[in-house]
């Protein structure tokens, strides 16, 4: 096997698993103890005695399971990795014990993956069932429904504001969205029927850096991302503000503080909402009386939305949410800087972590196998992370790939994949045992693109094939 050997990879990726599987053996060695010796002064009554010695390998079927699969199984993926272009990592684990392991420490571009990081951390540091407030404000009162002068909307990042137009334009149909009529009909709702001035936005919560600045031009084109900003409709592109419920394939990155406000004058106008300005951007006035308020969906969602359609402005914007949160900044520098702290303060291989964006936009970005595993590994089984993984052949950005294959409904993975990268980490059902946990990072320019990392999911799922644990697990009681 090449890069890291099997015994290396486990002394790395074995340190959360390991005392999980030793703490089962203890545990069950115990139990079964307990079951088979009365209680001092207890009943002097025979009990069942197992058949199967409690320090039999039959207690552990898996790990014989493994004995007898796992070499066949590394040299499948082996034979297959090799063919790959370029360089791959790639690491599987199964209930603790390292099935796989090539380079697993290495340190590769991983695109879209380096999502897992910003997810974690966007989950514990802003709370899951934290909601963003969008907040409506005016120098003074309204009166008998009348708004004097501006009406300020301030953004809070919320990247989810869409309108029906712009959703037609979205590649995924269930993508999740937020409409943006909310924040109109909240006006209507609070009794609001005119507004003397303009309507102004306010983007002042996060910084004002539209595109990271190592990124290429082209991501400013197409759709790959939007111009950042805290307040955010169609992820601020153009050609949506007079029909906001027309599809419009004409559409490019605008202002996106001015085409909200914009975007909200029209559709205040159609609701009879007479507004005598125009719109624009700026700030709010100090001590700005309050209108209304709109909530976003809950965090879990919103990284659930970024984790199954791979959405890079979501991304990038709860990077900066979480700068906000941890240090009062809501920059990208800040918000990286308290990703790697918090990853840091879970014990997690972060020596060599290189992260320049939220996304995984930047080529330059570096992650390993072993760290996407460790992070994998840490999560717990009702994490928005694992329910909102993108499904093979069904949902997100794999629900048109791993079609008619033995992946298909068994893998829930991140993919990642950019020019000269493809990646694929998260977890599979397997032919027998339990579910495996596994990541495959290929840098380098192959013709096959994302089929090199759908090969290797294709075959992750075969381990076990032909064999099945009945008879490996313990025997009835005598």
């Amino acid at each position: 096997m090449e890069g890291t050997t099997r015994a290396a990879a486990v002394g790395i990726l074995s340190r959360l698993h390991l005392h999980r599987l030793l703490g089962s053996a203890v545990v069950l060695v115990f139990g079964l103890g307990l079951i088979a010796t009365p209680a001092s002064g207890g009943s002097k009554e025979s009990l069942p005695i197992p058949a199967t010695p409690v320090l039999s390998a039959r207690r552990l079927p898996e790990v014989l399971l493994g004995a007898v699969a796992d070499p066949k199984y590394a040299a499948a993926l082996d034979s297959y990795l090799a063919k790959a272009s370029g360089r791959t990592c790639a690491v599987v684990v199964q209930g603790g014990r390292v099935l796989y392991s090539r380079s697993a420490t290495d340190t590769f571009a991983p695109a879209s993956t380096i999502k897992l990081l910003t997810a974690i951390a966007a989950l514990e540091l802003l709370g899951e069932d934290t909601r963003l407030t969008t907040r409506l404000v005016a120098a003074t009162e309204p009166k008998d429904g009348v708004v004097q002068g501006d009406l300020t909307i301030i953004g809070s990042g919320n990247p989810l504001f869409v309108t029906n137009g712009y959703k037609q334009s979205l590649e995924n149909p269930d993508q999740v969205t937020q409409n943006f009529v909310e924040v109109a009909d909240a006006l209507v709702d609070a009794g609001i029927r005119e507004i003397t001035g303009s309507l102004i936005g306010d983007e002042t919560a996060l910084e004002k850096v539209r595109w990271i600045p190592s990124w290429p031009s082209r991501y400013q084109i197409g759709g790959v991302v939007g111009p950042l900003s805290a307040l955010m409709v169609n992820d601020g592109q153009t050609g949506f503000v007079d029909e906001p419920d027309r599809a419009n394939p004409e559409r490019k990155p605008g202002d996106a503080a001015s085409l909200a406000a914009a975007t909200l004058r029209t559709l205040l106008l159609e609701r009879g909402v007479r507004v005598g300005g125009t719109s624009g951007s700026g700030r709010a006035p100090v001590d700005a009386h309050e209108v209304a308020t709109v909530d976003s969906l809950p965090i879990s969602e919103i990284v659930g939305e970024m984790l199954t359609d791979s959405d890079n402005t979501t991304a990038e914007l709860l990077t900066r949410l979480i700068g906000l949160e941890q240090t009062g900044n809501g920059t990208t520098a800040a918000g990286l800087e308290s990703i790697r702290n918090f990853l840091g303060s879970r014990a997690l291989p972060i020596d060599d972590l290189v992260m320049v964006d939220g996304s995984g936009l930047d080529t330059t970005n570096r992650v390993s196998c072993a760290l996407l595993i460790d992070v994998l590994s840490q999560l717990p089984a009702e994490s928005p992370i694992i329910t909102k993984l993108a499904v093979a052949g069904r949902t997100g950005t794999l629900r048109k790939r791993l079609l008619d294959s033995p992946a298909t409904a068994k893998v829930r993975a991140k993919t990642g994949t950019l020019a000269s990268v493809n990646a694929l980490a998260g977890f599979a059902d397997p032919k027998a045992g339990s579910e495996l946990t596994f990541a495959m990072l290929q840098n380098g320019t192959d013709p096959r693109g994302v089929a090199v990392t759908d090969g290797f999911a294709e075959r992750v799922v075969l381990f076990g094939e032909g064999r099945r644990l009945d008879p490996l697990l313990p025997l009835p009681t005598r």
